[in-house]
């Protein structure tokens, strides 16, 4: 039987070294209980952190054979109300790598030069995609599914299902997102815009400010307040904006 779980996406980071068609991103998250309501009832999941190390070892390059047998979809090749679609029929893009590390599986996938991949990309860019999903069936849970599915008991409370092996048909961003963990972590691009310097960042900073602020009310410009030191958090999201800048001058997006 064949199972569909969805992630939410935080805090995309863009990074030099390479053309902005390289996505990393996080397809499941570990040792994390959530509450869950499908086919098998309403429970708490938790997936186990060796989950998906079968998964991983039979769906990896071997032999004569380069790439990863696990494919990469929009949605699941449907639509958002669920249906078959035939515009995202098609892979959008190949696995590089696929690993579970300590806090979930990770995957860093190249993104294929056709028009469905664009849509994802920039979708993922500008925060409008929010989730990354994978589909596989549970093949070991620590507690079997009893007859009629999971429900809370007479207090409400949820049995907590731990998966303990999970195949991996695909996975792949998503619209609509179940999990509360998982993130996209990176949209490597080769730029300038990366290597620009601390102080080049808060200038250019100041000057992105002035043309969004709000006309003073005697029609003049606004004043801009010098700049001030700002986390790296907030840099990430400055240098994110100017690079999606760069790349529209240069055609790229």
């Amino acid at each position: 039987m064949i199972h569909q779980r969805a992630f939410p996406l935080e805090d995309i980071r863009i990074r030099s070294g390479g053309d902005g068609r390289t996505v990393e991103a996080y397809a499941a998250v570990f040792n994390s209980e959530t509450p869950i309501h499908d086919r098998d009832g309403q429970y708490l999941e938790r997936i186990d952190p060796a989950a998906f190390n079968k998964a991983i070892n039979d769906a990896a390059p071997a032999g004569s054979r380069t790439g990863w047998l696990t494919k990469v979809m929009f949605n699941h090749g449907r639509d958002m109300y669920g249906r078959p679609s035939d515009r995202f029929a098609m892979p959008i893009g190949t696995p590089e790598e696929i690993r579970a590390d300590s806090r979930g599986l990770l995957t860093i996938t190249r993104y294929a030069r056709t028009s469905s991949a664009d849509e994802a990309l920039e979708l993922i860019r500008e925060g409008a995609i929010t989730a990354q999903s994978f589909q596989g069936s549970f093949l070991r849970s620590d507690t079997p599914t009893p007859r009629g599915g999971f429900k809370p008991d007479k207090d409400g409370n949820l049995r907590t299902v731990t998966r303990q092996e999970i195949s991996l048909k695909e996975y792949g961003p998503a619209i609509f997102a179940a999990y509360p963990d998982a993130a996209i972590v990176g949209v490597r691009a080769e730029l300038e815009v990366a290597a620009l310097s601390d102080e080049q960042i808060l200038a250019l900073h100041q000057r992105l400010s002035a043309l969004t602020s709000e006309p003073s009310t005697d029609g003049t410009s606004p004043e801009v307040a010098p700049a001030e030191p700002i986390d790296d958090h907030s840099k990430r999201q400055i240098q994110q904006k100017l690079l999606r800048i760069k790349m529209r001058e240069r055609g790229i997006l």
